[in-house]
Order: C-alpha cells, then sequence, then structure tokens
C-alpha cells in the first residue's frame, strides 16, 4: 500500500508517497499544497499518511482530503518505533533526526551507522548494531554560518553558495584568495573536517560503521568526504514510511 509523507521542515516542506521503501513520487510544498496533495492521494489511492513536524504546524483539514486525515499519524517520541532510544530527554528530540536512522536501517539491516542530515541545521545521529539510537550532535549549517559572519561583523558580505558550487562542479579553495573565497574555504572545509573526525571516532569504537548523508545539501558533503559514504536524500521519507506501517495498521 502506498503512503503519504509529509515532511515539514524549517525552510523546506515536502510530500512524498513511498510504497514498500521505493520513493514514487515526491514533491516541494508551496502555495498550491493542498491541490498537489489531492492530486497525488487520488493518483495512488492514497488513504493513509504520517507527518514529521519540525517547522509551523500546517492546518491539516485544509491540506489533506478527508480520507486521509481520519488516518493521519503525527510522528512524536510517542509514537512506536522499530528501533529504541537511549536519550536523556525524548521529549525534546527531534523526531526527524529518529526518522532518518530508521531509513538508514531500513537500507542497511545490520550494524552500526550514522546519518549526517545537512540543512539548516547538520544532525549526525548514531545507531548502534543493537538497533538503539543512542544521540548525536547538532550543528550550524552552511547558510548559518555565512549568516552568522555577515550578521557579527561590520565588513564581511553574505556569501550564498553558486549551484556550481553545491554540486561540486567547483572545487572548495583550501587557501582563498578574495574574501569570498575566504569565506567559503573557511566554512565549507570546517563543516567537512567536523564530519571526518566524527566519524573518524566513531570508527574506533564502532568498527565497521557505516555513514549515510540527507538532507539538501548530501551531495556537496557526499563529493567532499574521505570516509565513504552513502548519499540518499529521501532517507526521511523512507524512515517516515517504516513508522506508519507500525502505528497505523488498516
Amino acid at each position: 500500500m502506498a503512503n503519504l509523507i509529509l515532511d515539514i521542515g524549517n525552510t523546506r516542506k515536502k510530500a512524498a508517497v513511498v510504497e514498500d521503501g521505493k520513493v514514487l513520487e515526491l514533491h516541494m510544498l508551496n502555495e498550491d499544497a493542498q491541490q498537489t496533495i489531492a492530486a497525488m492521494c487520488e493518483q495512488f489511492s492514497i488513504k493513509r499518511a504520517i507527518a514529521s513536524v519540525v517547522g509551523r504546524k500546517p492546518k491539516w483539514d485544509e491540506l489533506l482530503p478527508p480520507k486521509v486525515l481520519e488516518n493521519l499519524h503525527i510522528l512524536s517520541h510517542k509514537s512506536l518505533l522499530p528501533i529504541t532510544i537511549d536519550y536523556e530527554t525524548p521529549q525534546t528530540l527531534g523526531m526527524d533526526r529518529v526518522a532518518a536512522v530508521v531509513g538508514a536501517r531500513q537500507l542497511c539491516s545490520e550494524g552500526p551507522l550514522v546519518v549526517v542530515d545537512a540543512g539548516s541545521c547538520i544532525t549526525i545521529d548514531l545507531l548502534d548494531d543493537t538497533n538503539c539510537y543512542r544521540g548525536g550532535a547538532i550543528l550550524p549549517g552552511i547558510g548559518m554560518r555565512f549568516k552568522a559572519m555577515h550578521d557579527y561583523t561590520a565588513a564581511l558580505p553574505l556569501v550564498e553558495l553558486s549551484a556550481e558550487e553545491l554540486d561540486g562542479s567547483i572545487d572548495t579553495p583550501m587557501t582563498g584568495r578574495s574574501t569570498r573565497a575566504s569565506m567559503v574555504s573557511g566554512v565549507c572545509n570546517a563543516v567537512v573536517y567536523e564530519i571526518e573526525v566524527f566519524m573518524r571516532d566513531y570508527k574506533c569504537t564502532f568498527p565497521g560503521i557505516k555513514l549515510f548523508l540527507t538532507g539538501g545539501n548530501a551531495d556537496f558533503f557526499a563529493k567532499r568526504l574521505f570516509f565513504p559514504n552513502f548519499a540518499t536524500p529521501n532517507l526521511m521519507c523512507i524512515g517516515l514510511d517504516r513508522i506508519l506501517e507500525m502505528n497505523i495498521v488498516n
């Protein structure tokens, strides 16, 4: 059965149709979100939905068809999960992080793994070989770092990476020869090094650990990290589909 997956983030909103762990269709949501979702539900005969909400909560009755609204599960720390959670404050845990590691486990059935979700913030999350979520780290994302340097200095410009810089067509300079290039070097290389150090240390404790990359900047890091990795932009959708199957059985 195909399911509707809603990912309501801080900066982006997505709707996906997932069946048996495969993303059949994906749309970024904008002003015509209601029409987009209605068309997806009709095309794939959708009867169930799950939502991960990090940003502003939508008006569900305006967004979803009535039959789907009846079988909507909102992801929370009370949701049934295929993994256990070892976290001191589960009520404050961003469940999008949990959904991503569940998605990674669907693609990698055994062994420890780390998920790096590279979005507005960068989250690093660890799932051990007993399927226990152990927590992780939250880092400022690329855009946030550029904005901070601009906002808290008098002369530094606000840098936005070009499409070519993001997709790896243009290499990140090691030694910047202009102010912009120096800022790009500092931000981009620093984030890559941070992730590399996390993985180096995790590998000491968890030999054979695998790295999954997801989020809007997943491809950026996939081409720059020396540690072997799997870039899966729709990892959270796969995880949410698995969680939905556990929480709504009809």
